[in-house]
C-alpha cells in the first residue's frame, strides 16, 4: 500500500522503461481492466481517499509504502477472500456494487493496519498506543470524551497502572505526556468541527474542555498558526 499516493513504477524486474497508465487507459473510468503481456499475475488496484485533519493523523505514522508478505503456512485468507469479493462486484456490477467495494476496501485498510501493527513495526504514535492493552483504554477515553476535565490520575486509573507507571509507559509508547496528547488531540477535534459544522467557536471550545474561548484560541493559535475562525474559512467546502 502507497499511503502518500506517490509516483511509482510496476515492474517484472528492476531497469524496465516504463508507460504512463494514462497511455494504456486514455480515458480513465472507477472499473478498468487493462490487459498487458501475456503473464499470468494479476494486479487489483484501488485507492482510498482521506479527508480532515484526524486522517492526516493516521497518514502521519504509515510508513511511505506498506507491504505485507503471507507466507505458505500463513496466507492472509482475508485478503484473498476480499479480493476475490472485489473482482466479482467489479467486474459484473450490480445494484449496490460501489458500496459492496467501498465496504470491501474499508476492510482491506483496516486489516492492513492491524497486521502490520501487530508486526511492532509501528514505532511511536497514537497507533502504537492503541494496540498496547494498557494505553488503549486511556486513549479511547480521550477519543470519546474530549470535552472531559481529565486528569493523569483519571487516565491512570483506566489503564490500571499508578500515575507514574501510567505517564511513563505514556510518553514511551506515544511519544507525548498524556495531557499533552490530549490537548492535541482536542484542538485536532476542534479543527474537525469547525469544518464541518457551523457551530459558534465558543460552543466547540466547550465541547472539546476549554471553559474559556480566549484560552482555546490561544491553544489553536499555537497549533494551526491562525485563529479558529479563520481555520474555518480557509477550510471550509
Amino acid at each position: 500500500m502507497l499511503m502518500h499516493g506517490h509516483g511509482h513504477v510496476i515492474a517484472d524486474r528492476p531497469g524496465r522503461s516504463a508507460r504512463l497508465v494514462t497511455e494504456l487507459a486514455p480515458q480513465y473510468y472507477d472499473r478498468e481492466r487493462l490487459t498487458i503481456g501475456s503473464g499470468d499475475t494479476t494486479w487489483l488496484c484501488g485507492d482510498f481517499g482521506f479527508d480532515g485533519v484526524l486522517s492526516r493523523r493516521l497518514l502521519s505514522v504509515l510508513p511511505p509504502v506498506l507491504v505485507l508478505k503471507g507466507l505458505r503456512e500463513r496466507p492472509f485468507e482475508w485478503l484473498e477472500l476480499s479480493c476475490h469479493f472485489i473482482l466479482d462486484e467489479a467486474l459484473s456490477p450490480r445494484a449496490g456494487a460501489a458500496a459492496m467495494i467501498s465496504r470491501l476496501l474499508d476492510v482491506i485498510f483496516v486489516q492492513l493496519l492491524r497486521t502490520w501493527a501487530t508486526e511492532g513495526e509501528t514505532g511511536h504514535g497514537w497507533l502504537s498506543g492503541a494496540i498496547d492493552s494498557r494505553i488503549n483504554p486511556a486513549m479511547s477515553a480521550i477519543h470519546a470524551d474530549p470535552g472531559r476535565a481529565w486528569t493523569v490520575n483519571d487516565l491512570a486509573e483506566l489503564s490500571n497502572l499508578s500515575r507514574s507507571a501510567f505517564a511513563d509507559r505514556f510518553q514511551r509508547v506515544v511519544g507525548q505526556a498524556p495531557l499533552s496528547y490530549l490537548t492535541t488531540w482536542r484542538l485536532d477535534r476542534a479543527a474537525e468541527l469547525l469544518r464541518y459544522s457551523r457551530a459558534p467557536v465558543s460552543d466547540i471550545a466547550n465541547r472539546v474542555g476549554y471553559t474559556s474561548e480566549a484560552a482555546f484560541s490561544r491553544a489553536f493559535r499555537a497549533r494551526y498558526e491562525m485563529s479558529p475562525m479563520q481555520w474555518r474559512r480557509a477550510n471550509s467546502d
